[in-house]
């Protein structure tokens, strides 16, 4: 207020310099500041309004963004062996789905299997129809190692099979046959191959090479 009062636009402080510079046109000089801070403090207001409208569509962002990080992926089921390597180049590749022909006391029982190989991983699920009342299938885990295969199977809980554990050996042909035997009550031992060839894991023009490794993956 006191300093409006010393303005020569004071319309009680009018001195005749000021009446000469209206008539000829001229805005006085505090006039003119006062234009230009009032200007600035619009442009300031703007860029503000400006920049909170932004950091609002910023924060609305970002807010989609975590609501879907935090979406739960979907499960998965395959699990490996201990101590394998999913790096790991390998001779042979079991990816894909076969059957296992188990022999157990004369008789041959045939289950559905799925391998999912990663290096020296091996991963997938089996599926035994002949478990009552409906069949089971979960999950398989393993390792394979060069033309040495391991993958168990475990059963529901206080089922007379527990775990069954095949181990097996790859010819140079690919054909894979071994034992098993589980850890349950049943306690049964027998032999076991599978229906389909384990398939060279490195191109067709390195396949006779022996000492031949490359990358599996599913």
């Amino acid at each position: 207020m006191c300093i409006y009062l010393c303005f020569s636009d004071n319309p009680f402080v009018r001195s005749g310099v000021s009446l000469l510079n209206e008539a000829a046109g001229l805005r006085p000089v505090a006039s003119r500041k006062k234009e230009y801070m009032r200007g600035i403090s619009r442009t300031v207001l703007r860029t503000c309004a400006g920049l909170a409208v932004a950091a609002g569509l910023v924060a609305g962002g970002a807010g989609v963004a975590s609501a879907a990080t935090v979406t739960p992926a979907a499960h998965t089921s395959t699990t490996f062996g201990h101590g394998c390597n999913p790096w790991q180049r390998e001779h042979w590749n079991l990816n894909g789905r076969n059957k296992v022909a188990a022999v157990y006391l004369g008789s041959t029982y045939t289950y559905k299997v799925t391998f999912k190989q990663f290096g020296s991983c091996l991963g997938g699920t089996l599926t035994d129809g002949y478990f009552l009342p409906a069949g089971t299938t979960g999950p398989l885990f393993g390792t394979i190692n060069r033309n040495h295969v391991t993958f168990s199977f475990t059963y529901p809980s206080g089922s007379v099979q527990g775990t069954r554990t095949f181990t097996g050996t790859i010819n140079r042909w690919g054909s894979v046959s071994g034992t098993w035997s589980e850890t349950g009550t049943e306690m049964g031992t027998g032999t076991f191959t599978l229906a389909r060839h384990a398939n060279f894991a490195c191109p067709w023009w390195n396949r006779w090479n022996h000492n031949a490794t490359c990358r599996v993956f599913p």
